[in-house]
């Protein structure tokens, strides 16, 4: 009887052992797919982060100022992609309330560098609730 509860549990153990051996593989799989696609697409274009100096939703051009203290103009056509933070597609464009004046961006060009693919957007200010509770914790005192 002891012998039949020793080996069942052994193999318990061991089928255990090798699901999360399996589970483990295949998240590692996913991660490098993940991965594999982001470095693709670094390769097949040039990104730059800058603040936006200057925007004319009119003309759909802006211009960036780089890290370095270039400035960069850019035009905007139907081609070019703007997304959020999260990746998620902006149906709004050039007219989102997040690309202003003063916003950091990160840029997405070609290979080339000169044609504008994408525009990643900051996370949108405000409606958080952080100053809400310090206001309401001064109260309580």
């Amino acid at each position: 009887m002891l012998r039949r509860l020793l080996a069942g549990l052994v193999g318990a153990v061991v089928l255990a052992g090798s699901l999360l051996t399996v589970a483990a593989a295949q998240e590692a799989k996913k991660d490098g797919a993940k991965d594999a696609k982001k470095d693709s697409a670094k390769k097949d274009g040039k990104e730059i982060s800058g603040k936006i100096t200057k925007l004319d939703v009119d003309k759909m051009s802006f211009t960036i100022k780089t890290e370095d203290g270039k400035s960069l103009d850019f035009k905007v056509d139907d081609d070019v992609k703007f997304l959020g933070p999260r990746g998620g597609p902006s149906k709004m464009g050039i007219k989102d309330e997040r690309f202003k004046v003063g916003a950091e961006v990160k840029l997405t060009l070609d290979a080339s560098g000169k044609t504008l693919k994408e525009v990643h957007l900051p996370r949108r200010t405000g409606g958080n609730d952080k100053g809400k509770t310090k206001d309401k914790d001064k109260a309580k005192e």
